[in-house]
């Protein structure tokens, strides 16, 4: 990364510089005071040296300074780079993989060459506790976010008390861990204050005596004398930043075990989920999708999700997926958009096949309205452009106008600028699907995935819907899965998704 190298080498030249004005500031202090001292000498004749000093003092501080902000416009610089992969990976790696994450945890997950023998082992102690530590709190965080996630149930069968029960206990054992590690760190932080208060100690008794002995003259011992404690300020300063840098470092390795697997959840970051190329716009050219013999497995599932799938969609089809729950229809959406493990079978667009396309160019195919839709801490604007950042202000209005959403917008203190809240908690659930349906229809892929887009919506509202998105959904192929599709007035083929091989051809 091209900050952290040059951030690096700034940290070195300004070290180098700080050491320098730290040795020119003790010699010249140490011969001012010895020419005052044992010389005698009026203060106006060592004036220069006492000018040197204040020079030398402001040159440090302003050094030190500049190497704090390099050093934090460098730390804010990777933590934003870690969060913007870690966010991009975990949209690649999609639902399935998050699925069986703690997102409590996630959210939770941003020098010296040789030092004495007790404070290597300190060190050590105080990171492996530290570690141990971070996955506490990781899981006390899942499981406080579980919680929270799944208190309406838990009221609904009074067992808000046993929720409550295993948070006091989580606490705990939290509570505990936390003073065994503090204590650690502060006998390493006792450990390296001790060690330093000797080293500094020792050099001032050889000074002394050698001072006594008449080896060395006054100046060479109080500049010497006056440089021993700026040696042992480092190690004091790695020891504090060591400790302060241990549930980085914890964190940080979770995000890298995150950042390293592939899209299909495996611990591979290689193929084209990371050929690196950034997502284009969507093509707007009607596509020709083939699926044939498509197999998915999940590891802990006995029996697959959906076995010989075989579907042929020209552009402009309308298709309806429909069956039990269970029965595989949200896996080949999965499949298609590569988020599900595909065990065997094809996939093609316009005869490309998704494993020689990368992974963002194969998805911008693909606008999707899922089960449940997720919106983000984000205005009703920045939410319904998430796949149109280009849509104009009209557009938007346009577009809540044909799902019925402006109503709503227009009794919104802002308007389209009024933040939802968090996962849209502002909204009602059939709100928060219009919202999702709008935001696929500005989406200009040419494939639209519609996952029981009616489930939170009345029969009025369907009818009303049906017929006012007809306009957005010209030349584009549309699949619908839904146990009774009643958002379009027709469809092309009504294929029945079952364990057993299936096939759904348009002619």
């Amino acid at each position: 990364m091209p900050t952290i190298r040059s951030a690096t080498a700034g940290a070195l030249v300004i070290g180098a510089l700080i050491a320098v004005s730290i040795v020119v500031q003790a010699v010249a202090l140490a011969t001012a005071i010895d020419r005052s001292i044992l010389h005698h000498s009026a203060l106006v004749t060592v004036r220069p040296e006492l000018i040197t000093v204040a020079l030398a003092v402001v040159a440090r501080a302003a050094l030190t300074l500049l190497g704090e902000h390099l050093a934090r416009r460098s730390a804010e610089s990777v933590v934003a780079v870690l969060r913007g992969q870690l966010l991009r990976q975990v949209l690649s790696l999609g639902p399935a993989w998050l699925a069986g994450e703690r997102p409590g945890e996630l959210s939770l997950t941003a020098l010296v060459v040789a030092v004495p023998v007790t404070m290597i082992y300190c060190g050590r102690e105080a990171n492996r506790r530290t570690a141990r530590q971070w996955r506490r709190l990781g899981s006390l965080a899942g499981r406080f976010l579980q919680l929270i996630e799944g208190l309406p149930t838990l009221r609904a069968f009074g067992r808000e008390g046993y929720g409550r029960r295993e948070i006091i206990e989580s606490t705990e054992g939290v509570r505990v861990a936390t003073m065994r590690t503090l204590r650690v760190a502060f006998l390493s932080a006792l450990a390296m204050d001790l060690i330093a208060g000797f080293g500094v100690g020792l050099v001032a008794m050889v000074l002394g005596l050698r001072l006594l002995w008449g080896e060395l003259s006054l100046q060479t011992a109080l500049a010497v004398l006056l440089v021993a404690p700026e040696i042992f300020i480092p190690l004091r300063r790695a020891g504090a930043e060591f400790h302060a840098s241990t549930e980085g470092q914890a964190a940080a390795t979770r995000v890298l075990e995150v950042l390293a697997l592939a899209a299909d959840g495996s611990a591979d970051a290689g193929g084209p989920a990371e050929s690196g190329r950034a997502p284009g716009r969507q093509p707007r050219h009607p596509v020709d999708l083939r699926i044939d013999g498509l197999r998915v497995e999940y590891d802990d599932r006995a029996a697959p999700a959906l076995a010989g799938f075989t579907l042929h969609a020209p552009p402009g089809a309308r298709i309806a997926l429909v069956g039990p729950s269970g029965a595989g229809k949200s896996s080949v959406f999965d499949a298609l958009l590569g988020f599900a493990p595909r065990a065997a079978g094809t996939m093609t667009i316009d005869g490309r096949e998704s494993a020689e396309v990368p992974v963002r160019e194969w998805r911008a195919y693909f606008s999707r309205v899922p089960q449940r839709p997720y919106l983000f801490t984000a205005s009703m604007a920045e939410n319904l452009r998430l796949g149109a950042g280009t849509a104009t202000d009209e557009a938007l209005r346009s577009v809540c106008e044909v799902v019925g959403l402006d109503g709503l917008v227009a009794h919104l203190p802002r308007g389209l600028e009024t933040p939802l809240g968090q996962d849209g908690l502002t909204l009602s659930a059939g709100e928060r699907q219009r919202v999702a349906l709008a935001r696929a229809l500005l989406c200009p892929a040419p494939i639209l995935l519609l996952d029981e887009p009616t489930a939170s919506l009345d029969q009025p509202a369907i009818i009303r819907i049906a017929s006012a998105i007809e306009p957005w959904l010209a030349g584009r192929t549309v699949i619908v899965a839904a146990h009774e599709p009643l958002l379009l007035p027709h469809f092309d083929v009504v294929c029945e998704v079952a364990a057993s091989p299936l096939t759904a051809v348009i002619p």
